[in-house]
């Protein structure tokens, strides 16, 4: 059911990459250019722009991305909004659908006292009624298991700050996923005014209802749902990121810390020990105790931006050990994942379970974790596999820009014709692929070559292209 269409103008989708020649198991900038523009023609619910957006942010606006070493967090004044018209047209378009706050559950009070959260600057999150499904096939052998609501206390004894999610959904992480967009937006128009209602107003109030209105679990998760407490896999790349933009942003270390510790709190729940593989979900109606592969690589892509937005902030150095820990935990999934990759070079849907079909999705963004690991210098030890990812799923993408062989966005145990966000994910490979080359290709096996043109960005300059050229000259010949 499609509730929220996002509408981009064709114009926005142009590029303009430089031609410059790519090795054979990698993407053209031409083939790029059209995965690009496939990723803005379909990409419509909340957590599929919420993904194009950071696609969109790494492939052409890498200085503002948290990877970006040179553009520190709080960001610099001066930026100017016609630098990202991308990001400026869906903050517009999420502020042009927003729903109205009576629709939700506000200024509920309670007399129960807490100071936890009593510093938190506010942003806010969500996900649409588009939300993926299980198959009965997925969910027939799962125990569906249910938390109890634990409302979040007042502070106080006062009544709750007012929150709605920043698009109606039934999820309540997927809407999250637009709050850097929307938070970008307010930065670089000082805060304007559209559909009326600020950019800031709107970001806060996102960040209200997750910490106020949304469900927990008893040990404090905040639910991926609207209705229950139900974690997904997916909720990791969708809020902690948006938290600790807003608190690097904010300077509230107090949203630094609640990102790293959602995150912990939901590996307590979805990983299995005996293979460090997350299941998909958790409690309430819809339970999928498969390893989702994609619901894995969103965990692992998740903490790499977590930990990307704890560097450029003012508490890096007080932070180091919650860095090291995410860290360790996306180096766990990729560790556990890498001796499932078939010959083709791709993962099966669900990762340990070789009968279900190969997947371009998952491993588009399990290469861009891993590549991620490396461009933000803390191991190289998930190099080589994520090549092998990325050069799987280049073979996937067909002559008019689709990637194939993919999920169905919206019945996750089925296969897709078609996937916004697979479009998404190839961006965001290619993305950290071209940093990582830049960075000098560090953790290389001898003897294999890059993927491809790390001057496919529209970013590149002329002279990077043929420096770039001459190291993947010398690289073939090693």
């Amino acid at each position: 059911m499609r509730l929220i269409d996002l509408a981009v103008p064709a114009a926005l989708a142009a590029m303009a990459p430089m031609a410059v020649a790519t090795t054979s198991s990698g993407l053209t900038p031409d083939k790029l250019a059209l995965v690009y523009q496939r990723m803005v023609e379909l990409s419509t619910k909340s957590w599929e722009n919420g993904t194009r957006a950071q696609a969109t942010l790494e492939w052409k606006n890498a200085s503002l991305s948290v990877f970006s070493p040179t553009t520190p967090l709080p960001l610099p004044d001066g930026l100017q909004s016609s630098s990202i018209p991308e990001i400026i047209e869906l903050a517009e378009s999420t502020l042009a659908n927003r729903p109205n706050a009576s629709d939700y559950k506000v200024n509920a009070t309670s007399t129960t006292t807490t100071a936890a959260l009593e510093d938190t600057a506010t942003a806010t999150d969500g996900s649409s009624d588009g939300e993926q499904t299980a198959s009965a096939t997925t969910t027939a052998n799962a125990t569906a298991t249910s938390t109890p609501w634990v409302n979040v206390p007042a502070m106080n004894n006062t009544q709750l700050p007012v929150g709605w999610p920043l698009l109606k959904d039934d999820a309540a992480g997927d809407p999250a996923s637009l709050g850097v967009a929307v938070l970008l937006a307010n930065a670089t128009t000082g805060d304007a005014t559209y559909n009326g209602e600020t950019y800031g107003a709107a970001a806060e109030a996102q960040l209200n209802f997750l910490l106020y209105d949304v469900p927990r679990t008893a040990q404090g998760a905040i639910s991926h749902r609207v209705n229950e407490a139900q974690l997904w896999a997916d909720n990791v790349y969708m809020v902690p990121p948006f938290l600790a933009y807003y608190g690097a942003l904010t300077n509230n270390q107090t949203l630094l810390d609640l990102a790293y510790t959602q995150i912990s709190l939901y590996r307590d729940a979805l990983r299995h020990s005996d293979t460090n593989l997350w299941q998909h979900t958790v409690y309430g109606g819809v339970v999928d105790s498969g390893m989702w592969a994609t619901g894995n690589a969103w965990v692992v892509a998740g903490c790499a931006r977590v930990i990307a937005t704890i560097q450029r902030s003012s508490f890096a150095s007080s932070m180091s050990s919650q860095v090291a820990d995410l860290q360790s935990w996306a180096s766990e999934i990729l560790g556990a994942t890498e001796k499932y990759i078939s010959s083709n070079g791709l993962l099966h849907n669900y990762v340990d379970n070789s009968s279900s079909f190969e997947d371009s999705t998952s491993s588009a963004l399990m290469a861009a974790g891993g590549l991620r690991l490396s461009t933000l210098n803390l191991t190289n030890d998930y190099v080589n596999m994520s090549l092998t990812l990325l050069s799987g799923v280049s073979k996937k993408v067909n002559d008019t820009g689709y990637v194939t062989q993919v999920t169905d966005p919206y019945t996750f145990s089925k296969q897709g014709t078609e996937s916004p966000e697979a479009q998404s994910f190839v961006i965001l490979a290619y993305s950290a692929y071209n940093e990582w080359v830049a960075q000098g290709s560090n953790g290389i096996e001898k003897g294999k070559n890059p993927i491809g043109s790390s001057a496919a960005s529209p970013r590149a300059t002329a002279g990077m292209a043929g420096l770039l050229a001459l190291a993947t000259a010398l690289w073939v010949l090693a």
